[in-house]
């Protein structure tokens, strides 16, 4: 993979986008997946300076990173949701926009299925035994590029006054003011909540702290820690006693990690 070669991504990817702004009359979902889209690429050249990648890690980190959501656009357009639950993977549906545009036809082998299975596995709920080394540094990687703007999003978004507005962000999750104890304790016990756990917004909150214990570099949590993602979140969540010592359990653990 060259330099050129990611040009073409990066013109492809822009059409293609462009595309799906400019024929809904509600552009706003796609903008904000196509602005995602390109601080996850920052996100990925922060990691791998930070990890020291040679030249072509870092092409084709940042290719994984333009292509994960391309998949998220015609999800949207076709099922007016983000949510994978109420629609199809967009990993998946991603995967399959690259192969029906031949986008990675000219790559080597090997490089091609490194980025497929990066993309197609970038938002499972855990990654698979049997992965080979190279496959799964690029997959966590993009993993926690991702995530660190998620976090980024959200916790704008938990801070806004009309929490209603763009709530697609929130897959339009009811706010009842409960905290779930099953899933607090999945935190205490550093367990990952699974998506089909998550029935109301402060579940979906939960959910996002949780993904602490899915970060796979130490530069990833550091960022997160220096930006203060995670007080923010439970800033949002209604004041008790027990989220106080939640803060202080996460705060130990990204100190530990």
């Amino acid at each position: 993979m060259t330099d050129d070669d990611y040009q073409v991504l990066v013109d492809f990817f822009d059409g293609y986008t462009s595309g799906f702004i400019t024929r809904n009359t509600n552009a706003h979902p796609h903008i904000t997946k196509k602005e995602h889209t390109a601080r996850v690429v920052e996100n990925m050249v922060f990691l791998g300076k930070s990890l020291g990648l040679a030249r072509q890690q870092m092409r084709m980190a940042k290719a994984a990173a333009l292509l994960h959501d391309i998949g998220r656009f015609h999800q949207f357009e076709t099922y007016g949701t983000f949510s994978d639950f109420a629609s199809k993977n967009h990993g998946a549906l991603g995967v399959g926009v690259i192969r029906e545009h031949r986008l990675l036809a000219t790559f080597p082998k090997v490089e091609k299925r490194q980025i497929l299975r990066a993309i197609a596995l970038h938002n499972a709920y855990q990654l698979p035994f049997g992965m080979d080394g190279e496959s799964r540094f690029l997959t966590q990687l993009l993993r926690d590029a991702d995530k660190l703007d998620i976090f980024n999003v959200v916790t704008r978004k938990y801070r806004e006054a009309d929490t209603a507005e763009n709530g697609y962000l929130t897959h339009n999750l009811k706010d009842d003011g409960q905290i779930s104890k099953t899933l607090m304790d999945q935190i205490f016990k550093k367990q990952l909540i699974n998506n089909h756990q998550v029935q109301s917004l402060n579940d979906l909150k939960l959910l996002q702290i949780s993904w602490m214990f899915d970060l796979n570099f130490k530069e990833t949590i550091q960022r997160v820690d220096d930006l203060g993602y995670i007080p923010l979140i439970l800033s949002t969540m209604p004041d008790s006693a027990h989220l106080a010592v939640l803060l202080d359990f996460m705060k130990a653990h990204m100190v530990a990690n």
